[in-house]
């Protein structure tokens, strides 16, 4: 029952969301940064090309990651090993289920936390504050509100994503993150996560982002997608589980 409740959510999700998706194409580049350091961990473009989505990682690219609304699925590319993998919209939801269903002690505030918002339209600043978690966003306005929610899709299914790593947080606080920053018809140019530790024991974790936003594509740009699709053609298909076996994606 639950599987097919997830299956027909899924499909739902992404008829909704196919139909908001516009031709307006748009880059972001993205660098993490873990407490005080000054060098990124991290570096990803994402490139906003129709109805896919392209996320390259690092400077080689070494990890590609492109996700096909229309389709619901999610195709994972490693130039390196050339091998490629694919996760669909449906078994990320089936995962985020047993989350929720699987939650216990402290892990229960990250998996259903109670997220208080608070927006200053004015400094375009967005909070979110739960009991273990804090967000803070500057925010800016896109050229319209189909961008901020083509943004959110991405956002959204990437969350899930990075959720099947182990280590990484459960999508739930930023979903609903995205979903404030969606409402208010913005996207973020920096995100700020503060994760305090359960029964105030250990040191809070510190992650924050930068995002710089072009709102058209390079001609490098499309070359790196005519690159991926390529790769797409020739790679070897693996299982995800052997695809991430030496494969770390980052959480954010």
């Amino acid at each position: 029952m639950v599987q097919q409740r997830t299956s027909l959510l899924a499909l739902f999700c992404l008829a909704v969301l196919a139909g908001t998706v516009q031709a307006e194409d748009f880059r972001v580049e993205t660098e993490v940064f873990v407490g005080s350091d000054e060098k990124p961990v991290v570096t990803t473009l994402t490139l906003f090309r129709g109805t896919t989505v392209y996320d390259f990682m690092g400077k080689e690219a070494q990890q590609i990651t492109i996700f096909d609304i229309n389709r619901g699925r999610i195709i994972l590319l490693d130039s390196h090993r050339k091998v490629k993998t694919t996760v669909t919209t449906d078994q990320l939801l089936r995962f985020t289920a047993s989350l929720k269903a699987n939650a216990r002690g402290s892990t229960v505030d990250l998996v259903t936390p109670e997220m208080k918002e608070s927006y200053d339209k004015q400094a375009g600043t967005l909070e979110m504050v739960s009991k273990r978690l804090k967000y803070r966003v500057n925010a800016i306005q896109p050229p319209s509100k189909e961008i901020a929610e083509r943004y959110r899709i991405f956002a959204d299914w990437f969350a899930r994503l990075n959720s099947m790593h182990v280590g990484n947080l459960p999508p739930f606080a930023r979903l609903q993150l995205n979903a404030a920053l969606a409402n208010h018809g913005l996207i973020p140019q920096s995100v700020e996560r503060t994760v305090s530790p359960a029964n105030r024991v250990g040191s809070s974790q510190h992650v924050r982002s930068s995002h710089l936003i072009n709102w058209q594509l390079t001609n490098t740009d499309r070359k790196r997608i005519s690159r991926a699709g390529d790769y797409m053609a020739k790679f070897s298909a693996v299982s995800p589980a052997s695809y991430w076996k030496q494969s770390k994606p980052a959480d954010d």
